[in-house]
């Protein structure tokens, strides 16, 4: 990383909320980072059901953690969802969290969960649900009803659809940005989990594409793309983390760190500055997609192998398999880009020409319908060169649009075809030998206490039971 991206004032400042135990580590990567000044540099809250699952956490402010009390929701979305809907002091807590705790005055607020099904699944699209009931509805019926007022209950009578329209798009404008974060789980999880992502992430895709919730952009990072990805790095580089998945939570906040501390820095003859990078994503909807490749200044002798790195990363992705922009009916449609360089100062590659270079490459490989916004930073990079590029599409991960479907199949497939056994307990037949009739009296050695004259009158009988009590059966 930059040396300066780890201090940097954010581009656009945003409050992030994780939801469930995956989403709340990401966020908790987030919390680390400071401003110069040691001021945080976001504004993290973590949201899950079961006040245990905070002890993880390391930098989230203590009270920024809400707890549902719910004991855990075991990988259950659709029990959540019943809960959340119906449980009044659920609801109480966060109808309160999110009118009262999230800091809508920042530039974007960014939802993150991981899809596994557990909290996050579930609570996530109640976020997104609630969040327009309380700030951007309100918005649309404000500007509304100023409308109304204007032009008289009766012109709006006639002209109702109109009227409508117009102040959805004032409206709009006014809007408090969401980004959303919802993480694809491993392969190996389970038919039951992929099934239940499956539904989960249709819904958010659809919350994403309904213009009145206020969702600027999703990203969909997979998890098992982190995982093969770990497994192949350095064992130097293994070891700095516990698990591939506190290597995934870094990737994923680090990128995104990078690019906001990017925008704000300034200081050569080409900049991405705040207001680009604003525009770049809250303009428009989609998913977006973030591609980064780094390598040594040693391998980058020329402003021309700057371009192809960038052309490069066009072709790439950092946090999941790439997207099909072309298919049989079409591209996709892509809307604003953002390309950013990182150069280590020890080296001079010229006045940036590489940018209008790597610009007109994007324009020849990608059809777009906004605007490329670009920029380069050139200070202490660890003797690396860094691109970044980003942009939002009417797309989606390959493994998410068709994937899944033929994970779940697989594994229907497989059970279907696998020979299951019933586990029992063997039954132990009866035997109906009686030992004792086989053996006789002088066997066992009771000759001299057993007489086999009855019992004359006046005489007690002998105690047969005494006697067996006393004697030793043991052979």
């Amino acid at each position: 990383m930059t040396k300066s991206f780890i201090t940097n004032k954010p581009a656009l400042n945003m409050t992030l909320v994780g939801f469930g135990q995956a989403g709340a580590r990401i966020v908790d990567v987030f919390a680390k980072y400071q401003t110069a000044e040691g001021e945080q540099t976001y504004n993290c809250l973590a949201l899950n059901s079961n006040e245990g699952d905070f002890k993880e956490l390391r930098y989230i402010d203590p009270s920024n953690r809400i707890s549902l009390d719910l004991g855990g929701l075991g990988k259950n979305p659709e029990k959540a969802e019943k809960i959340l809907a119906k449980d009044q002091r659920v609801k109480s807590i966060m109808h309160n969290f999110i009118s009262k705790k999230l800091r809508v005055k920042d530039d974007l607020v960014l939802f993150v969960a991981g899809l596994g099904g557990g909290t996050g699944t579930s609570t996530i699209v109640k976020t997104i649900e609630d969040f327009y009931e309380l700030h951007n509805k309100p918005i649309i019926q404000q500007v509304l009803d100023k409308m109304i007022a204007q032009v008289g209950e009766e012109v709006y009578k006639q002209r109702e659809v109109e009227i409508n329209q117009r102040a959805f798009k004032v409206a709009e404008e006014q809007f408090v940005k969401i980004g959303v974060i919802a993480c694809l789980p491993l392969e190996h999880e389970g038919h039951d989990v992929l099934r239940q992502v499956s539904k989960f992430a249709n819904k958010i895709w659809k919350l994403a594409n309904d213009p009145k919730k206020g969702v600027s952009f999703v990203i969909f990072p997979d998890n098992q793309f982190f995982y093969n990805n770990f497994k192949q790095l350095p064992q130097t580089t293994k070891d700095s983390f516990d698990n591939y998945r506190d290597y995934s939570n870094y990737e994923i906040a680090n990128t995104l760190h990078e690019i906001n501390a990017a925008a704000n820095q300034g200081g050569t003859s080409i900049v991405m500055d705040s207001e680009d990078l604003k525009r770049a994503l809250t303009e428009r909807k989609g998913c977006l997609f973030i591609s980064k490749q780094e390598v040594p200044s040693t391998v980058v002798e020329s402003a021309l192998d700057i371009t192809k790195l960038f052309e490069k990363t066009m072709m790439t992705n950092c946090m999941h398999d790439p997207i099909e922009i072309q298919s049989e009916n079409g591209f996709a449609k892509l809307y604003h880009m953002g390309l950013l360089a990182s150069i280590d100062s020890k080296k001079d590659y010229g006045n940036g020409s590489f940018m209008e270079a790597a610009t007109e490459v994007a324009y020849e490989h990608l059809p777009f319908t906004g605007t490329i916004f670009n920029g380069y930073v050139q200070e202490k990079n660890e003797s690396k060169v860094t691109t970044y590029v980003f942009y939002k599409a009417d797309a989606l991960p390959k493994r998410l649009s068709k994937g899944l479907a033929q994970e779940y199949n697989e594994y229907i497939s497989a059970i279907k075809e696998a020979n299951f056994t019933s586990a029992g307990i063997e039954k132990i037949e009866e035997n109906n030998l009686d030992l004792l009739e086989e053996v006789t009296l002088s066997e066992l050695g009771l000759d001299d206490f057993i007489s086999a004259e009855p019992a004359k009158d006046g005489e007690d009988p002998t105690d047969i039971l005494a006697i067996l009590d006393d004697f030793d059966f043991t052979f």
